[in-house]
């Protein structure tokens, strides 16, 4: 129970208000910028806009069956039947929806949100990018959310007897985790950390509900054997192919460290000890474990970091400002007012700022559409394939285009490609996109087919002829006789 219940409440009232406030005044501020995230949130709306199945969309290597992220389309899908967003609405309901939930949880949790604010706003001077993810519209962080509301949940599941509500919301919570986001196998990690932390109890209910959340998941994706192999068989796929770091995309390549964010966990140490409150259970919990455990998996693969780790952190962080507020400062104290006020508006400032163009620079975008009558003829034909050097070529065409009878060889990962192409594509990228290193798909182009490279010169690719079609995308075709 929160503290003061039975004083006036106008303290708290305020303070609930100001941080709601704050949330909906970043979220509106972005998408008011006219910002659309350059990756998966265009090809989740487009594919929704379409209707298809990706095997109407993307060439695709005999396993890869169904679609990975069902629960996500079918609300997407909702939302465009019901309410009848187009494309752009739906990217920024993505947008504002997933950010509104990634920051929702702290109101229902913490005796003072205040701390939760605080603690986004080191983390934005910290490393901006740390946060610029939960703004990529994306069902990753509805995961990122579930391992919130874990890493406040958890202290219940200490207890005699099970604390069947926080149980129940976990469960339900990994089950809809499972069937919006399909990386389910990774809810191993935080088991993982429970035990490690020597909290037996706490890790055997954890365990429960994530073995029931992600089994009901399953049962919800309308075929949960097949899903469990696709996913499972895509993700040892992707482990086992020998790839080069260059080649990967940002978000599976190691990171550096975060070497700022890790001073900050050190400072926030040394202030406790400062405070002579120093309790070696502070870096002992799960939380704080699991934050580690992905830190240090960062170095393999920065998703773990970003999108298990970073959530673990800032709990641990709000509930170490938490801490220090509830023993300086009175529940219904007017500083806690202004305190909150004044860190409110300088997240704002910093959030929305469009530092280096990062809230704009999806208005430069050039989209090649059919609807384009200079475009139509450069784009493929009934039937035809786009070769591609770059997943944008798919993520921007597809948004652009959700109703075009063509497909894309190159989608949103290369491990789902047909496996000679795979190959293909991993040699363009080791020779640096070499004119020679295409050849092959050269030789299997039709007259329908397209080649669409980004990001160069004028191909040196002779066999086709080209035409720089927007702004740094050069379409090429077979010549016509």
């Amino acid at each position: 129970m929160r503290e003061g219940l039975t004083k006036p409440r106008y303290v708290l009232i305020l303070v609930s208000c100001i941080f709601l406030a704050v949330i909906l005044l970043i979220s509106f501020k972005v998408v008011s910028y006219g910002f659309i995230p350059s990756d998966d949130a265009m090809r989740h709306v487009a594919k929704v806009i379409s209707g298809k199945d990706w095997v109407d969309i993307l060439i695709l290597r005999p396993e890869i069956t169904m679609d990975s992220h069902v629960g996500w389309h079918k609300v997407l899908e909702f939302i465009h039947k019901t309410i009848g967003f187009d494309k752009d609405g739906l990217v920024v309901f993505s947008v504002t929806f997933l950010f509104f939930l990634f920051f929702l949880p702290p109101i229902f949790f913490l005796e003072r949100p205040e701390a939760w604010l605080i603690t986004f706003l080191i983390i934005v001077i910290a490393n901006f990018a740390l946060i610029f993810r939960i703004f990529l519209g994306r069902p990753f962080i509805f995961t990122m959310v579930v391992v919130i509301v874990l890493s406040y949940l958890w202290p219940h599941f200490k207890k005699k007897p099970i604390h069947w509500p926080c149980a129940i919301i976990l469960t339900i919570l990994i089950a809809l985790a499972t069937w919006i986001h399909c990386l389910w196998y990774m809810f191993a990690l935080p088991v993982l950390c429970f035990f490690l932390a020597r909290e037996w109890r706490a890790g055997v209910v954890v365990s429960l509900c994530t073995v029931i959340g992600v089994g009901v998941g399953m049962i919800m994706t309308g075929h949960p054997i097949q899903f469990f192999y696709q996913t499972l068989g895509l993700f040892f796929r992707i482990l086992s192919e020998q790839t080069l770091v260059r080649q990967l995309v940002g978000e599976f390549k190691p990171f550096n460290g975060d070497v700022i964010v890790v001073f900050v966990v050190f400072g926030m140490l040394a202030w406790r000890a400062l405070r002579n409150s120093w309790d070696v259970k502070v870096i002992c919990t799960p939380v704080f474990i699991l934050a580690v455990v992905s830190w240090a998996l960062g170095f393999v693969n920065v998703r773990t970091w970003l999108d298990w780790g970073i959530p673990a952190l800032c709990v641990w962080m709000a509930l170490e400002f938490e801490d220090y507020l509830k023993s300086s400062m009175d529940c219904l104290s007017m500083k806690r007012v202004w305190i909150t006020l004044a860190v409110a508006c300088v997240l704002f400032l910093a959030t929305t700022s469009d530092y280096n163009s990062r809230w704009t620079s999806s208005k430069s975008v050039r989209y090649l559409s059919s609807e384009n009558p200079e475009h139509k003829n450069w784009l493929p034909g009934k039937g035809g394939i786009i070769y591609s050097n770059s997943m944008y070529v798919f993520y921007q065409t597809f948004y652009a285009n959700p109703h075009a009878d063509w497909r894309y060889m190159l989608g949103f990962e290369p491990a789902m490609m047909p496996p000679k192409d795979l190959a293909i594509f991993r040699n363009i990228q080791l020779d640096y996109y070499s004119a020679k290193a295409y050849e092959p798909w050269v030789k299997k182009m039709k007259p329908e087919d397209r080649m669409i490279l980004t990001g160069i010169g004028r191909p040196s690719i002779k066999e086709l002829e080209w035409n720089l079609t927007v702004v740094g995308t050069w379409v090429g075709r077979l010549p016509r006789k």
